[in-house]
């Protein structure tokens, strides 16, 4: 039984590259270790690579490969059509046919092709051929490395981190001669990658071995039963570690049973009621195959981000529904939060949280007005007063009955057609205090009145904006060389008048979309893709590659602009 692997083993940026030499063995003719034969006549491969780039195509085809000849000319021009790589060439084709262990297409960078050529490489024509096809290789390998596969603007409307563009044709000419130190160094400098990277080869060689025992369906389980389909589920747990290996498999559901069960549960975001129902049935059959899709679709958001993030910054992990704020690498407070449903999601974005407000006033979209608050007032033409809710608008003085929605005739209209606002107090959709961090979207970090829903494993439930479980210890970090305590802001609170107040020093805020990481154990966890965001770049990724080696745009189509709706009325 192969054993999940332990964060505390050592990472390597390059690892033995077995996978790489199984795939290049079933090339004819190649072998890792061998060296191309010799060059009889150098000068004939020179003449052979500028007869092939000759000419103004944008685009060479070679034994079906497409290739960028724009970026090979610039390449070769320089260095008068000599070939480039000699003594290197084994180790790039050793790199480039690793790729998979980087979650990326060997396929995609001519390994087959050029392992034909090295293998048939008498004549200059062929050898050409074979440097053309491996340079092009390496450009593609570098570039998606870089994470310029995919703009994630392409398929998201509300995706605003974007990778820096990247063009891979300068990086490998500056680095001819250490070429493959120096597409090593293209790895993102995370744990965060590293460890998704070691899971990645986890999971393929337990599909390998023929993957996880299933668990038959049926009917939901409880603690005490006794049922055929215990063993089955034992088993399963037992395999990625849940349950220990001495465990007798019985088909009694006892103690030691219920505790995997919530510990698998848990690790998968899954309600942790030790209950065996469908959809935790459902998760312990997702296949390691599926697992490690999922993980490569995570590597490549990890090439999105920049080289290195700064030292103190706030993140959300979106798919969790979690804060941390880490200082120096390391997390020195941590909620739970709740964050856009389906149809409000939260977006992706980095802003800079620059100050606080004690008592916010909430200004209620137009869409919450309408669409929860109209035919709320149509039952109810008090809903207004009894929830602090007033509209804005010259034509009711403040304080009026009309403010208040009294005497109005609610009953005819389709749209709420007044700006609407909820004065600060117990019952504010933000709560007591709001975070602001100035974007487009509108999007903010906020206390809520209602804090049950923080007991839900699953808290895609709010209309974008990302509420906090703690949002007093969030403030006290923030004024924490203000002198705050607990005391004066919960007087503050209690003074009922609305403050805000600047932070001594901006704090870095990243919203983002993991739905697979390591934690501090070493343990894989998942989470369901709320938004549908894996699919679409999984399918992205699945795409036929372009004939140019790609760059993602320093200006494109702008994702359409998310408007933060709030919160839902409580």
């Amino acid at each position: 039984m192969l054993s999940p692997p332990f964060s505390h083993a050592p990472l390597r940026l390059l690892r033995p590259l077995a996978v790489a030499a199984a795939l290049l063995a079933a090339c004819p003719g190649y072998a890792a270790n061998a060296a191309p034969p010799a060059l009889a006549d150098s000068g004939a491969e020179q003449t052979a690579i500028q007869s092939l780039l000759a000419g103004q195509d944008g685009v060479l085809k070679i034994d079906g490969e497409l290739l960028d000849a724009d970026a090979l000319r610039q390449l070769y021009r320089p260095h008068h059509w000599q070939p480039l790589w000699g003594d290197q060439a084994d180790s790039l084709m050793e790199i480039l046919g690793a790729a998979d262990q980087e979650g990326l297409q060997p396929s995609r960078f001519h390994l087959r092709a050029i392992a034909r050529r090295r293998a048939d490489g008498a004549d200059a024509q062929t050898r050409a051929e074979a440097e053309l096809l491996l340079t092009d290789g390496v450009l593609r390998y570098a570039s998606a490395m870089r994470g310029q596969r995919v703009d994630p603007r392409s398929i998201e409307d509300d995706w605003f981190l974007v990778p820096a563009p990247f063009d891979a044709r300068p990086f490998v000419a500056g680095h001819i001669k250490d070429i493959v130190p120096a597409l090593q160094s293209l790895q993102p400098p995370y744990a965060g990658y590293q460890l998704l990277r070691r899971q990645l080869a986890y999971l393929r060689a337990v599909a390998a071995a023929g993957g996880w025992p299933k668990v038959p369906p049926g009917p939901t389980l409880k603690p005490g039963a006794v049922d055929p389909r215990i063993p089955a589920v034992r088993r399963r747990l037992m395999a990625t570690g849940e349950l220990t290996a001495d465990q007798p498999v019985t088909p009694v559901y006892d103690a030691d049973l219920q505790a995997a069960v919530r510990l698998f549960q848990q690790r998968h975001g899954l309600a942790d009621d030790a209950e065996l129902g469908r959809r935790t049935v459902a998760v312990m059959n997702v296949s390691p195959r599926e697992l490690a899709q999922q993980v490569v679709v995570n590597m490549e958001r990890w090439r999105w981000l920049p080289p290195h993030l700064e030292s103190n910054h706030i993140v959300v992990n979106v798919p969790a529904a979690w804060l941390e704020v880490v200082e120096n690498g390391k997390a020195v407070l941590s909620m739970k939060t709740v964050v856009g449903d389906p149809k409000h999601p939260t977006p992706a974005l980095h802003a800079q949280l620059r100050s606080l407000v004690i008592n916010p006033t909430w200004h209620v979209p137009s869409s919450i007005a309408t669409k929860e608050i109209l035919p709320k007032l149509k039952k109810d033409p008090t809903y207004l007063l009894a929830n602090d809710l007033e509209i804005v608008s010259d034509s009711f003085p403040p304080g009026s009955p009309e403010s208040q929605g009294i005497g109005i005739d609610w009953s005819s209209r389709t749209t709420f057609p007044w700006s609407l606002r909820q004065s600060p107090g117990s019952d504010n959709a933000l709560g007591h205090i709001k975070f602001n961090i100035p974007n487009q979207e509108d999007i903010y970090l906020h206390d809520t009145p209602n804090h049950r829903a923080f007991s839900r494993a699953s808290r895609d439930l709010s209309h974008g904006c990302v509420r906090l479980e703690n949002p007093d210890a969030l403030a006290l970090y923030l004024l924490r060389d203000k002198d705050w305590t607990q005391a004066r802001l919960n007087q503050e609170v209690q003074q009922g008048g609305t403050h805000t107040i600047s932070v001594s020093k901006a704090v870095p805020v990243w919203l983002f979309y993991w739905t697979m990481w390591v934690d501090a154990d070493g343990v894989l966890q998942t989470r369901d893709d709320i938004y549908g965001r894996d699919h679409r770049l999984e399918a992205a990724l699945a795409r036929p590659p372009s004939a140019k080696v790609e760059i993602v745009p320093k200006t494109s189509t702008q994702p359409q602009k998310v408007i933060c709706e709030g919160c839902r009325i409580p």
